[in-house]
């Protein structure tokens, strides 16, 4: 069952993850189910759940990933991509997490004086 396009307004989902070897793999998903997060996740995949625009636009170059099967147990496939683009996208989330954390940090400070 595989997903054909982009619904409008709706934060994707992002997998990342290495293969044994090293090999990046990559995949945007655009339906939110427990059973997608958490076969991502017993794949030792990251998973990028509504992230800033920042994060998306870059994210967004990502293959569309399918979803194999039905039920709460599901395969995800998640294609290889680039190692160039695989790094892009970390380094956009992590940029995206430091400046959240200023952003909070600045917001704790306001409010105790």
């Amino acid at each position: 069952m595989g997903q054909k396009s982009d619904p409008t307004g709706f934060d994707q989902i992002f997998v990342l993850g290495l293969e044994p070897d090293g090999t990046p793999r990559g995949a945007r998903f655009n339906v939110l189910k427990d059973n997608i997060v958490s076969a991502a996740m017993d794949m030792n995949c990251r998973v990028l759940i509504r992230q800033p625009a920042e994060v998306s636009a870059v994210a967004s170059k990502l293959p569309l990933g399918h979803v194999l099967g039905t039920g709460k147990v599901v395969t995800l496939f998640i294609p290889r991509i680039e190692s160039s683009l695989y790094r892009q996208v970390l380094e956009a989330a992590r940029i995206a997490r430091i400046h959240e954390e200023a952003r909070f940090a600045a917001a704790i400070l306001k409010t105790v004086h």
